[in-house]
């Protein structure tokens, strides 16, 4: 028998261990990766639909400027002769209260431009033709001239770049939003639309210009989703938040100018405007802040077609988004219940240690007359033993207790040592001699009084530990008597004595008391 058998034992012990363990660690680690994506995905889809949602009421002013155009004919646009243009501009303005101008331009910059002025409408038409000189008529009410037009030094070649670039990126069907500091040197009091119109079988684009009040006033009332908080945010580094959003109110100016994050008073909306000033990998994908120890997830939803000139923000709380699959406690009672569960496979293993151990030694359990011959001729060792005979002393001639003791010496060295053969009727020699002496009369008395020995002497709970079976060999019968190690200590009752053995070589030792506790600090 092979010290390698216990070996491969062992390493199914120690497999099945840390394969609990890793198991449990490998669950554990997917679960939490599995959460936290699902919540990602969750937290992504919600902010980005609320973003999306608001941004609907803000295309709903430029939706109803432009159906509204189309309500007043086809001679709406039908030419592009200041006249004609001032005419359809002022029903513009004058049907839509909240435009602050409307203006018309096409690739090389501006065309026209109607604006709203506390003294009436002013007209500004660039004069291409004439040196880059602007003609500025002040009108009244009825579209009728204030005062004669003047020329004035246009020196707005960058507003035309602008205007010209727009043109050159905006496609059918969009509507561009941009903050009109990048036309005007007055802040960001001012919002504009832009979209492609059609002249004469050309495209143009129509601007609007809106306060901002009216676009915060429109958020204000839109529905929110799950965002706590909205905000406008310019690629400036600029914010400015909606407040009173539930009742769509405006209090005094303050929607008149947009701050820099340290000046905003909510500390939700400070934080991610200053996350969004940081740097560009903000403002690509839904990301998780935190303020006072409560998570956020933050967005912005470019209203720019080709840039980030103007974005709508939400910051919606974590709590609002996460489920009872998604959420901390979700995972802190999973991860508690893998913990349980682990400890307990553990646990059934370090009770079936033994056992497991010795799987090794029973893929080698002789069970042919070749695989006793074969054992036979290795020769007794520290993991097979023979014995001539089971209860006859060959040398008094009867039976006798102490020929039993011997072979329970050997099972409970065995048993406690790492497992071995017993093969009883095979002299020491190694000549198969058959235990005929013993007379039990048939095979299976002789198993019946072994293991009637076995409960005598050890007890019931240690059979599950021994193999046996009768062999037949070279015509003589031989007791195999196959044993693993016990999870327990096996401790050989002898009358009123209590016996400890263990296997030394070829032999089994008894151990006295100091060295049995010695063992067990061991084991």
């Amino acid at each position: 028998m092979s010290s390698r058998n216990v070996i491969k034992g062992k390493k199914l012990y120690n497999i099945l261990f840390y394969g609990v363990i890793f198991t449990v660690v490998a669950v554990g680690a997917l679960a939490f990766w599995g959460v936290r994506e699902v919540r990602r995905d969750a937290a992504a889809v919600a902010v980005e639909s609320s973003a999306r949602g608001l941004s609907g009421a803000v295309t709903v002013l430029i939706n109803a400027v432009t159906s509204s155009n189309d309500e007043m004919g086809v001679d709406f646009l039908a030419s592009l002769k200041p006249a004609s243009l001032r005419t359809s501009f002022s029903r513009v303005l004058k049907k839509h209260g909240a435009l602050t101008a409307v203006m018309v331009s096409d690739g090389e910059g501006l065309l026209y431009m109607l604006t709203r002025q506390q003294s009436g409408l002013q007209e500004i038409v660039p004069v291409r033709k004439d040196g880059g000189t602007t003609r500025i008529t002040l009108l009244k009410a009825d579209g009728s001239a204030v005062e004669e037009a003047k020329k004035v030094h246009d020196d707005s070649s960058e507003f035309n770049d602008i205007l010209a670039n727009e043109f050159k990126h905006l496609m059918p069907g969009q509507i561009n939003w941009r903050s009109s500091y990048r036309y005007y040197d007055a802040g960001e009091s001012w919002l504009t639309a832009s979209t492609l119109i059609v002249v004469n079988g050309q495209n143009y684009m129509m601007s609007y210009v809106f306060p901002v009040d009216t676009v915060v006033s429109r958020l204000g009332g839109a529905e929110r989703g799950s965002a706590e908080k909205v905000f406008l945010f310019w690629d400036s580094g600029k914010v400015l938040p909606i407040e009173g959003a539930a009742q769509g109110e405006i209090q005094g100016d303050r929607a008149s100018h947009a701050l820099d994050a340290e000046n905003v008073s909510d500390p939700v909306i400070s934080k991610v405007s200053a996350l969004l000033a940081s740097g560009d990998k903000y403002r690509k994908a839904p990301f998780l802040f935190s303020v006072n120890k409560e998570a956020w997830w933050g967005y912005v939803l470019p209203l720019s077609v080709f840039g980030d000139t103007m974005s709508l923000g939400v910051a919606v709380p974590r709590k609002n988004i996460v489920s009872a699959l998604t959420s901390d406690t979700f995972l802190q009672v999973f991860g508690g219940f893998l913990v349980i569960l682990a400890a307990g496979a553990l646990f059934v293993l370090h009770r079936n240690r033994a056992r497991i151990q010795a799987l090794g030694l029973k893929q080698k359990m002789p069970v042919s007359a070749q695989d006793v011959l074969r054992l036979i001729a290795e020769g007794e060792s520290s993991e097979l033993e023979f014995k001539q005979t089971l209860r006859f002393n060959l040398k008094s001639g009867k039976n006798g207790r102490e020929i039993e003791h011997a072979s329970m010496k050997t099972v409970a060295g065995f048993m406690n040592s790492a497992g071995g053969t017993l093969f009883v009727g095979v002299a020491d020699d190694g000549v198969v001699a058959g235990f005929e002496e013993d007379k039990f009369g048939n095979a299976d008395k002789a198993l019946l009084h072994f293991n009637n020995l076995v409960n005598q002497h050890f007890g019931a709970e240690f059979a599950r530990y021994i193999d046996t079976a009768v062999i037949e060999v070279q015509g003589k019968s031989v007791l195999r008597v196959f044993c693993i190690p016990a999870a327990v200590p096996a401790i050989l009752k002898n009358g009123q004595n209590e016996e400890f053995y263990v296997r030394s070589g070829p032999a089994s030792r008894q151990l006295s008391l100091s060295q049995f506790y010695e063992w067990l600090q061991n084991h």
